[in-house]
């Protein structure tokens, strides 16, 4: 389904991601130039389907955190969305013409798609609420220790190829790129599901947040 595309941009959550304080000028003033072409070059589309927990491929199950998130929903939920292809290609050309503009771009279409996929998630949300049904929120392949491996399993399962244009390549990352394949437990009763930490996530090493002291969610550490 199309999806629509957020009233503003968000510019503390792009600053975030470009690894620069929230008061830098320059760098909110760049991302403002961005902003019209990337919403131009923008068409989000979305796709959702609920299957039965205990019927998932072992591959979408892999790893502690996606199971502990899940928890004893008896149905999970299988999202993907994506800003299309236009947005790669407004990408790629400024690569090619302005370094500067292409990191600021990229840093507002990372913070645009997460914009895109908490409002298609408040809409999924208040559909299972009206059938008495809640939800967990998202967890996503490569967070904590759930392998990028299920993206092509939980894709698959979606038909994501047919439903949105959205592939995954050899390497199990997303095209186009700025999408997102997620689980979300599905029950009858308010749930939070559980969240992963530091220390199960692949990247823990080399996290540029905890080097600033930060978490990925923007939780200060201390």
């Amino acid at each position: 389904m199309q999806l629509p595309l957020p009233a503003a941009p968000d510019y503390s959550q792009a600053l975030r991601y470009l690894g620069v304080p929230e008061g830098d000028a320059a760098s909110r003033a760049l991302l403002e130039c961005c902003a019209a072409p990337l919403w131009q070059a923008a068409s989000p589309r979305g796709t959702a389907r609920a299957v039965p927990t205990g019927q998932l491929p072992a591959e979408l199950t892999a790893g502690r955190d996606i199971r502990l998130h899940l928890g004893d929903s008896p149905q999970t939920l299988l999202f993907a969305a994506t800003l299309g292809p236009g947005v790669d290609a407004l990408l790629r050309r400024l690569a090619a013409t302005d370094v500067a503009a292409a990191a600021a771009a990229d840093a507002l279409a990372s913070a645009l798609v997460e914009q895109v996929c908490d409002e298609y998630e408040t809409l999924l949300r208040q559909e299972w609420q009206q059938n008495g049904l809640y939800l967990t929120g998202r967890f996503s392949p490569g967070y904590g220790d759930y392998p990028l491996a299920a993206q092509p399993v939980l894709c698959r399962l979606l038909d994501t190829h047919r439903a949105i244009g959205l592939s995954t390549a050899p390497s199990c990352m997303l095209t186009p790129c700025k999408s997102v394949t997620a689980l979300l437990g599905i029950g009858d009763t308010p749930r939070r599901g559980h969240r992963a930490g530091c220390a199960t996530c692949a990247l823990r090493t080399t996290c540029a947040y905890r080097k600033r002291g930060t978490f990925c969610d923007a939780e200060p550490t201390v």
